[in-house]
């Protein structure tokens, strides 16, 4: 046995946490009273088969310890049986245990809620993209069977549970409370261990829930992403930094509600000096907005080397991923997803239609304005010229552009745009004699991005679905009822 175990384990002492009943009994004579009492036999049938290290070390952070320290571990664990539909515990209760299923069926549940914020609340606990909502709108996150285990959460943040558990048939637990896992992991060091298992589960759930920044980053860079990222928790109140601060890190919220402030407001029509100037001498501070699970701030600094142009604090009990400013440059430098997003931030409403077309979810946000304004052929032209330009070595070029012009260019196409008929010329004459290249479509292509702009951007940017677009990627921008959308 581990050396520094030994001296643990002869200072343990057993004590009856309430009234008891203890038998003690040779095998025959035990076996004898199962067949009397036979609706004991369950849990004892079960606790006699089971091996409580093996389970153990099947838990992600525990893969590497000593058999030794595991057979400590289990020693420390307690059974408990439930009966058929009886509550594990509820969502919002507070986390004091990791438990295992030696044997049975449970099911996990939590409401049906819109938008990304619970589904990565669940992501802590559940690695399962099952969403089934039963008639009360209730939603089966993941089905329990014999050695999952659950809970863990509660051995690493102080949060409360991120859902319910329900016991679907009778059922045995083994169950680790966290004052007794703490004490364990004061002679065998895990927390290293704990905290990479957490840190991957928080940065795969957050890239698989289509994250909009998280977009496009190649999987290498997410890996180590894994690895630069550490785990910050804040408590109701707790100001995370200040209007002013110097920028060093970026956050992204996994868990919780943070509120963002400011003494001047974000103005998209005043210059950047007048705003700074205003906030040095307003002692006024105005509420921005809530932001929620999956959203993150406190980049602008990082990118524009400019302090922070507002005040974030906790809203409840808050679980951020932090990441360092030469990590951050690292990681994001080179995803134009990434990038684009940034560049909304710092310009939020006075973005121009380029920085919306060079976001996923800006391009398809604008598509469907324009598909209900019947003028989708705009920005398919527009992105099918594009194309043509960049692609370096284009096969059948003549082919290419002679199809990018019978299908949007030409008299009396299906999908016509509006080009005037000296462009349209020039690029009938160039496919006719031969004499198409990667240019062939710049002046048709900025023409129809100039009428985008003046026209179907011009509108875009007056719907409420313009400012639904920014709210979902948790930007805050000045709606035109004069409040401030989050």
């Amino acid at each position: 046995m581990d050396h520094k175990l030994k001296p643990y384990i002869e200072d343990i002492e057993i004590r009856a946490c309430r009234r008891s009943l203890l038998l003690c009994s040779d095998e025959k004579a035990f076996s004898q009273f199962l067949e009397t009492h036979s609706e004991l036999a369950f849990p004892f049938n079960a606790i006699e088969k089971s091996h409580i290290e093996t389970y153990l070390s099947q838990i992600p952070f525990l893969k590497g310890v000593k058999e030794s320290q595991l057979v400590v571990l289990a020693a420390m664990c307690r059974y408990e049986s439930l009966d058929a539909n009886e509550i594990v515990f509820e969502e919002n209760s507070p986390g004091d245990k990791l438990y295992i299923l030696l044997n049975g069926r449970a099911t996990v549940l939590a409401p049906q809620w819109q938008g990304n914020a619970t589904p990565i609340r669940q992501s802590l606990e559940w690695d399962s993209d099952k969403t089934l909502p039963d008639e009360s709108g209730i939603v089966v996150v993941a089905d329990l069977k014999n050695g999952d285990y659950f809970g863990e959460t509660a051995l690493f943040v102080n949060i409360n549970r991120t859902s319910t558990v329900k016991t679907i048939e009778k059922s045995l637990f083994v169950t680790v409370e966290k004052r007794t896992f703490e004490n364990f992991c004061s002679v065998c060091p895990i927390k290293e261990a704990m905290e990479a298992v957490m840190k991957e589960r928080m940065v795969s759930k957050l890239s698989s829930l289509g994250i909009p920044f998280l977009d496009g980053i190649p999987a290498e860079s997410l890996k180590s992403l894994n690895e630069l990222v550490d785990i910050r928790e804040t408590s109701e109140g707790e100001v995370i930094f200040r209007e002013g601060d110097k920028g060093d890190r970026f956050y992204i919220i996994v868990h919780g509600d943070v509120k963002v402030e400011t003494r001047n407001g974000f103005d998209e029509d005043k210059d950047q000096d007048e705003m700074e100037e205003k906030s040095i001498t307003s002692t006024e501070s105005r509420h921005l907005g809530i932001l929620s699970a999956g959203n993150y701030f406190g980049e602008m600094s990082l990118v524009s080397e400019s302090p922070r142009s507002a005040t974030v604090t906790s809203v409840s009990k808050t679980i951020l991923l932090g990441v360092d400013k030469e990590s951050f440059r690292t990681i994001f430098a080179s995803n134009s997803n990434a990038l684009a997003e940034f560049t909304l931030r710092l310009l939020r409403a006075r973005a121009e239609l380029k920085h919306l077309l060079a976001h996923t979810l800006g391009l398809s946000a604008f598509r469907t304005f324009l598909k209900n304004s019947l003028a989708e052929e705009n920005l398919d032209f527009w992105i099918s010229s594009n194309e043509f330009k960049s692609t370096e070595e284009l096969e059948n070029m003549d082919e290419t552009a002679k199809e990018i012009y019978e299908k949007y260019c030409k008299e009396g196409a299906e999908n016509q745009v509006n080009l005037p008929h000296k462009i349209r010329s020039e690029i009938e004459t160039a496919i006719i004699n031969n004499a198409v290249d990667k240019h062939s479509f710049d002046v048709a292509s900025n023409e129809i991005y100039q009428l985008m702009v003046r026209d179907n951007y011009a509108r875009f940017k007056r719907t409420q679905d313009f400012e639904l677009y920014f709210k979902r990627l948790g930007i805050l921008i000045e709606s035109k009822s004069g409040s401030g959308s989050s």
